[in-house]
């Protein structure tokens, strides 16, 4: 990257590489705090016209992203209406003993999470901002490059015409997914890890009702969560080995859903009208540091997770309330949102969080998808066990919940 030696007229305080739900939910929070924001947004305006179509996943929200959102002002009654409640989560090895429930009752709250369709949450931050703050994104704008000095940083990128433009502002956040080109451009080193797993995503309708309960399942392959979503219809999450994605992807429906019914041991009584199923290779993304000069990294972009545990988009929520915080942190006049001492307490206070859900999720992915002999009933004791202690259930679904962290 090369260095302005003047300063530049700046066109926005933050400017957010990215238009997904993190880059989305970054840009609301610092709208709602005060700040100038911008986003550039790869897709074009036909690409995402019906967003109902833009994410056909679901997100698994821990009560304290809801909350969290709610106070944003985005979780209102249009989107609790297309969300699902989880009340209680059953996590259990395929075809073997060992069970261990965890419940909203047991930890004290309405809920345990909710669980919403992306392109919903989507389409409701977007309607806010419309609302809200006018022309605040450049579609079909891909980030090529940028540059940086003391005054602010100069963001190069290429528009839907095939024009060049550049944009100033005084702090650049990538949240532009795992494979982030403002990463790259930042030269941070990054850690990957091929799980050699596939995650098989689809939604289904149960022949019985879901009642609000979720369900984990670990086989041999991989973990499997089918979800409570909307209209009784359930969100699948299916993680296997790649053969096994790539042979049960050319599968009818009638013969995947017969395959998942087996897996989970006929639980919720088989499924019927599948949605399109998408196939998505999993692999863990850890950069050695989130932020460059002027620069910072959040969500997918700072860290990429195993699906396990359906912590992934949670984190990334935190990440985009911490920085909100983190950048508001004075009380009288607004600091430098680019500073580097500001940036570094952000990146220091992130830490924690994300040693904490990375190693769980690690860890449960090796522990539960290894194939050693006798291992499966070693599992199997070590879930019974668990769902006798209630401290260590407890102190689980504090840290899963996102409540005090």
């Amino acid at each position: 990257m090369t260095s302005a030696s003047q300063p530049t007229e700046l066109n926005t305080d933050v400017l957010i590489a990215g238009g997904g739900m993190v880059g989305l939910s970054q840009a609301w929070a610092l709208h709602c705090a005060g700040w100038r924001v911008c986003v550039l947004e790869q897709n074009s305006p036909s690409d995402h016209a019906d967003k109902s179509n833009y994410d056909p996943r679901l997100s698994a929200l821990s009560d304290g992203s809801w909350r969290y959102l709610q106070s944003l002002g985005v979780a209102g009654h249009e989107l609790a209406n297309q969300a699902a409640k989880i009340n209680e989560v059953r996590v259990f090895n395929q075809h073997r003993f060992g069970l261990t429930r965890i419940s909203a009752e047991q930890a004290g709250t309405d809920a345990l999470g909710q669980v919403v369709p992306n392109a919903a949450l989507i389409k409701r931050l977007s309607s806010l901002l419309d609302q809200h703050v006018g022309d605040w994104r450049i579609d079909g704008a891909q980030y090529q490059s940028h540059s940086s000095d003391d005054f602010g940083v100069v963001v190069q990128v290429r528009l839907a015409d095939g024009s060049s433009g550049s944009i100033t502002a005084r702090l650049l956040i990538g949240a532009d997914g795992a494979c982030s080109a403002v990463r790259e451009a930042c030269g941070i080193q990054t850690q990957y890890h091929d799980y050699q797993q596939t995650a098989v995503v689809t939604t289904a309708l149960p022949k019985r009702h879901h009642n609000h309960i979720a369900h984990e399942c670990f086989t041999n392959g991989g973990p499997l969560a089918v979800l409570p979503a909307a209209d009784g219809r359930v969100s699948v999450v299916w993680v296997m080995r790649k053969n096994q994605a790539e042979r049960r992807m050319a599968l009818g429906n009638t013969a995947f859903a017969a395959e998942l019914k087996a897996a989970l041991g006929g639980r919720l009584g088989g499924f019927t009208d599948l949605a399109p199923r998408y196939a998505y290779p999993l692999t863990l993304v850890r950069p050695r540091e989130v932020r460059a000069k002027r620069t910072v990294l959040i969500g997918n972009a700072a860290h990429s997770l195993h699906p396990v545990a359906g912590q992934g988009f949670n984190l990334c929520l935190r990440d985009v309330r911490d920085l909100s915080r983190a950048l508001n942190a004075d009380r009288g006049e607004k600091p430098d949102p680019g500073a580097d001492a500001l940036l570094a307490n952000y990146a220091a206070m992130r830490q924690p969080d994300y040693q904490r859900i990375i190693g769980l999720t690690d860890a449960l992915v090796r522990g539960f998808s290894l194939d050693l002999p006798g291992l499966s009933t070693l599992r199997g004791l070590g879930l019974s066990a668990f769902d006798g202690v209630l401290p260590l259930k407890n102190r689980l679904v504090q840290a899963t919940r996102g409540v005090g962290v």
